[in-house]
């Protein structure tokens, strides 16, 4: 939000996809025997291996645990890292090139995968080359949402330039809602009463705190004030403009991978993607800066690309290991800590009206998630 990116990025972001994909996910991607993870014997193989599977019940506990931890702290560290940059230090390297170097990172390690994972796919068996000449003609379907997310990551640096991390970080949070009326529209899908009334407290906690967000004039000084509201108002379409494209590349990935006629993995998906997202994202870092596409690239743009590169990989292990507890978990877990850290040390808002509709929009979350009493 993206990894990998069709789960991704960004997180900004969010696993929004990981939501939508939890039906098919868990056919597509048994668990390896543990026999095979330990005949593992490099450290490089063994991490393969924990991508793979886990044998273990304890074990993968213990990894399930650790995923879900490391999704709070990326969904974290990625809000803040980039409000730091482009906010506080006012960075302005090219958006694309990070993005390309991201994708990049993502691209390389499903090549990886490809060849040592055995998850059902209709990759033919053979070369790893002829594997992915197979993936990259069979891809196209990928085109659209590598555009989709282009502009989802673009939108979301520009938000974190105008508004804080909290703020966009609970925000974000909309994207709930907006899967859930595209998958009503597309997908014909039914909601029980319990999810609209969850979807509508989490629309009046984001009306609370964008509300309160927004700057106040604070002097006679009219066109400073007009500036800053103008400023609020840009990151907040920004941040809208994101949760909606969010909510419709989560529903087209759906009914992708839902596809009676094809089967591919998920570091098939990520594959496809990745290569498309970095033909894309090319042309258009070179269009930013032609002559030098890495000018302006700070330690603070390469920690945003490393940070993001990371939620790829992360979304990819939480569709394979964590159920709708952990991820709600993670979700709230990640927006408290970024509403803590963005107050302790970016000069963020902790008003009360903040911490409320934060609470609420947490609770919202998991009223949403909740499927009810079990029948007796």
């Amino acid at each position: 939000m993206p990894d990998v990116k069709y789960e991704s990025v960004t997180q900004a972001k969010d696993d929004v996809e990981a939501d939508a994909e939890d039906d098919t996910t868990d056919a597509m991607l048994p668990i390896a025997d543990s026999k095979e993870a330990a005949s593992q014997s490099s450290c490089f193989e063994t991490f393969c291996c924990c991508l793979s599977g886990l044998g273990n019940p304890r074990a993968l506990c213990t990894f399930k645990m650790g995923v879900l931890l490391m999704v709070v702290l990326q969904n974290t560290a990625y809000a803040l890292v980039r409000r730091y940059s482009r906010g506080t230090l006012g960075e302005r390297y090219s958006t694309s090139s990070v993005l390309l170097m991201m994708e990049i990172a993502k691209f390389l390690l499903s090549a990886v995968q490809l060849v040592i994972s055995d998850e059902p796919s209709d990759v033919p068996s053979g070369s790893a080359l002829s594997k992915y000449i197979f993936l990259l003609r069979n891809g196209c379907t990928m085109m659209v949402p590598a555009v989709i997310y282009l502009v989802m990551n673009i939108l979301g640096f520009l938000a974190l330039t105008h508004i804080d991390a909290a703020t966009f970080s609970i925000i974000a949070q909309m994207k709930v809602f907006t899967t859930a009326v595209f998958s009503v529209i597309v997908l014909s899908r039914k909601l029980a009463a319990r999810k609209w009334r969850a979807l509508l407290t989490l629309t009046l906690g984001v009306i609370l705190i964008s509300h309160e967000a927004m700057p106040r004039a604070k002097g006679a000084d009219e066109a400073e004030a007009q500036r800053a509201f103008s400023e609020y108002l840009l990151g907040m379409g920004a941040c809208i403009g994101d949760v909606v494209l969010s909510g419709f590349v989560s529903i087209y990935f759906e009914k992708v991978l839902k596809s009676k006629s094809e089967t591919y993995s998920v570091w098939d998906r990520n594959f496809q993607l990745a290569f498309w997202s970095m033909c894309i994202y090319t042309p258009v870092m070179l269009y930013d800066n032609p002559r030098h596409p890495f000018k302006g690239w700070t330690p603070m743009a390469a920690v945003c690309a490393a940070v993001g590169g990371l939620g790829g990989v992360l979304v990819a292990l939480s569709i394979k290991y964590a159920d709708s507890i952990m991820k709600t978990i993670a979700t709230t877990g990640s927006i408290v800590l970024t509403t803590a850290l963005n107050a302790g040390f970016l000069n963020g808002p902790r008003t009360l009206p903040i911490i409320t509709g934060g609470i609420i929009v947490m609770v919202s979350i998991c009223n949403y998630n909740d499927n009810g009493d079990p029948s007796p």
